[in-house]
Formats: C-alpha cells, structure tokens, sequence
C-alpha cells in the first residue's frame, strides 16, 4: 500500500472541505495506490525523499501508512518556539545535512472559523481561496488549513534570464473546540513520526499560555524535551510560578537557562539556576536577594534591570575572592538598580584590595564570549574597555576587573591575561 497520491488521486488530496461537510468519519485510503506488481511505490521508488520536510508532516497526517513510513525516514525536531500563539518547530533530516525546516502552527478555537462569506470576501483581496482539509492528529480528527509564508525572495540573472528565488517555510493552523487535548494530541503527534536520538537542543517558551497548554503533562513529559540543555522561559505571572517550578524541575540535563521574569514583589528562584553553565535573566526591576545571588555558580551570569544591594555585590565578589573557582568567567548587569538602603556604590569595594590598571599584569581589552541560547553554542565574542577598570588579585593569581557606578555592574575574571586585542572597537564598547 503507497500512501503518495496518483495524479488522479490528487486533486482529491486538495479538495476542499466544507465547513458544513465535514464529518467524524476518516477514510485512510485517499492517499493509497499500489503498483501494478502489487509492491508499494514508496517501497520500490522512495519518492518521498523528493518531498519537503513540512509536506511529509502534512502526510503523517493524511493516514496510518503514511505516518509509519515518514517515521522511518528519520527527520528529527531540534528546536521548538511559542509566540503569539504560533507553535513553532524545526526539524532537520539526522542522515544527510543539518538544514533545518522551519514549520509553524497556529491552534485556533473553531468558534474563529471564518464563514463562507468572509472566505469569500479574503479570496477577492487576495485571489487565495482558503481550504480546511479533515486529518488525523494522534488518532483524532481535525480541520487544518495550509498556507505558505514567504521569508525572503532574492532576483537573479543568469544568461539574459531573469529569475525569482523565493523561500517558504509551510504554516497549518488546526481548529478545535479543545485547545489543550489539541495541543497534546499535536506534541504526541510530532514527537512520535520525528523522533530522534537527541533531546532538541533548544526549548523556547518564553510566548506559551498557560491556559491553553498543560505543559508539564503534555510537553516536557515527553523525552526529546525534558533531556534538552538549553531552555527559554517567561514568568509573568503568579499563577505561572508553579509550573515554571514543575518545568525546571523535570528539565533532567539543562546547562543553559534564559529567564524573562516580571512579578511584582515576588522573587522567582530556582535551585537549578545555581550550578548550570550559561544563566541570562531579564529581571524588570525585580530583585533578587543576597542569598540566591551568591548561591549562583555558572560561568557566565548576566542579570538585566535587576534590583539588589551594593552589599550583596560586594560579598559576591568575596565569595570569588575567597575561593579557587576556576570556572566562573564573569558577571554582568547591564542596567542595575540598587536599593535606597544600600546605593552607594563604593560599598562594593569595602575591605577590598584593590588596584588600578597595569598594562604590565594585564590587556586593556578583555575579550567576551555571548552564548547563543537559539543555537545552543558560543556565539560572537566582545572586546570590552577595561583600562579604567579596578582590580583584584586572588592568592592563587587569578586576576579580576570590576566596572561599576551606581547603573551598571561587571566583573570579569582574566583567565587569559593578554587575550587577543582589536584593532578597532565600537564606540559603546568603550
């Protein structure tokens, strides 16, 4: 049994479904032909290796056959987004390249199914007439409707022939009465014909709802994700809270983490923010107290629009002063705010010995490496100006430099004393 449609039996593939059409019922043999030798065509031809990854995930969804094959052609998700209540997903094919496939899907409440008449009036201003096709998501049946984004379109001359080169990346948006068995049946769904050895390298979540998603249940239940080391997240909300908890709890391998936190007068603190590699968090304003910032021991910490006391910085540099920490490389506040109580800024350097700028112990540009959450590795690299810095010196000789006032804070740790130097740097690098 072939699951890839025979000329004929296309146009039925892309027929349109009335809205007042559609029924429980669901035949999987649209999609099936065979081959006069009665051996499938998939199995004798492997057409579908002709197809794009975002149409092989329309067909595991046009029948039972079709999503067994496409399973065993081992595409595999390594990357998942919400926003705006778009589920996005990249997958990537594990035995020839990594070019990833962009796919984005909206889950809407039937309710918003336009009408005929507004389908009507949409096809006059955009000469698109608009199909919602039955398919099997998980085993249940749903309304979905494709359509293609353009995401750049590049003109091209070749021997007196103009051509247009434009690249697409597929959009479905599926219509339900149940927006969270919808989104599990979807997560079950992609998981199970995508599967993959490796976790997906990059869980962002900073745009999920809450309301709509069970997302401990339905989502990071699931391997591929609770095994990832890199996530995103937003928490915005108190009744959030809870569950950001539950999700870095069951994150089983996570090393990188990107908080965006705004609660008012509620800090957000979890014990797997202290011992990963890589932690960057949007504060807005919100405070986090002496303790958990020197309970904190990454590499790299970067904490935007934080409220905190010179106290606290100043015993968070002891603790590195004190210690033989080989690990951590640096500290960075951008945009710090320091409480009433304590807003001096040169109580940072209390009982500290300190010590200006020596071209002789060190460079004057210390050079800093960005991770880059989305890919999940280093990214570029900044020369940082600190010729007008202050330095510390650990008994082991370990040397460190800290820029501050009362706005911003950075403390970087010379692991390499003359690392390489530019020969022209930005102005606000400086």
């Amino acid at each position: 049994m072939n699951f890839f449609p025979s000329p004929e039996s296309q146009r039925a593939l892309g027929d349109i479904v009335e809205l007042d059409d559609v029924s429980d019922g669901y035949d999987d043999t649209l999609t099936t032909t065979t081959t006069g030798e009665g051996t499938s065509s998939i199995e004798s031809g492997h057409y579908y290796k002709t197809f794009r990854p975002e149409d092989l995930f329309e067909l595991t969804m046009c029948s039972e056959e079709a999503k067994e094959q496409i399973r065993e052609y081992k595409l595999g998700i390594t990357r998942i987004a919400f926003n705006d209540r778009t589920f996005t997903f990249w997958m990537v094919d594990q035995r020839f390249d990594q070019c990833q496939t962009k796919v984005d899907i909206q889950i809407i409440e039937r309710s918003n199914l336009p009408g005929k008449l507004k389908r009507i009036s949409l096809y006059l201003k955009s000469k698109i007439w608009r199909k919602f096709l039955s398919r099997k998501i998980n085993g249940a049946t749903y309304l979905v409707e494709k359509s293609h984004q353009k995401e750049y379109g590049l003109d091209l001359t070749h021997e007196g022939f103009n051509y247009r080169l434009a690249h697409c990346n597929g959009k479905y948006s599926i219509y339900t009465s149940d927006m969270i068995a919808a989104h599990r049946d979807l997560f079950l769904h992609l998981f199970y014909v995508f599967p993959s050895k490796d976790p997906v390298f990059f869980i962002d979540l900073r745009g999920i709802r809450s309301e709509e998603i069970n997302v401990t249940r339905d989502l990071i239940s699931i391997q591929q994700i609770n095994r990832g080391s890199c996530l995103a997240m937003g928490v915005r909300e108190r009744e959030f809270v809870e569950d950001a908890h539950k999700i870095l709890e069951m994150m089983e391998s996570l090393k990188n983490l990107k908080l965006d936190i705004s609660l008012r007068k509620v800090e957000f603190f979890s014990p797997k923010m202290c011992n990963i590699d890589h932690l960057s968090i949007t504060y807005h304003k919100n405070q986090i107290s002496e303790k958990n910032l020197l309970s904190l021991n990454c590499e790299t910490i970067k904490l935007w629009s934080v409220t905190t006391s010179s106290r606290s910085l100043n015993k968070f540099i002891k603790k590195w002063l004190f210690t033989f920490d080989t690990r951590f490389q640096y500290l960075e506040i951008p945009i710090l705010h320091l409480i009433e109580e304590d807003s001096n800024p040169w109580n940072i350097f209390k009982d500290l010995e300190i010590s200006a700028f020596d071209e002789g112990k060190r460079a004057e540009y210390y050079k800093r490496y960005d991770w880059d959450f989305e890919t999940n590795c280093l990214g570029s690299h900044r020369f940082i100006n600190c010729q007008r810095g202050t330095d510390i010196e650990r008994e082991d000789g370990m040397l460190a430099t800290i820029i501050t006032d009362s706005t911003f804070f950075y403390f970087f740790v010379w692991h390499n004393r003359f690392p390489e130097q530019p020969d022209h740097v930005p102005y606000l690098d400086r």
